[in-house]
């Protein structure tokens, strides 16, 4: 498996928080999370 999806479009976006099991988790330093979400999933 190719770790890298090259020919896969990948939306990449920034949020202040992720969310995980309903909870919203901020980063210590207030930085933004990059998100890394397949075109495909991403609606």
């Amino acid at each position: 498996m190719n770790s890298r999806p090259s020919k896969e479009d990948v939306v990449v976006i920034y949020r202040p928080y992720i969310t995980k099991n309903g909870k919203r988790i901020y980063r210590k330093n207030g930085g933004m999370w990059r998100l890394e979400i397949p075109a495909s999933q991403y609606k």
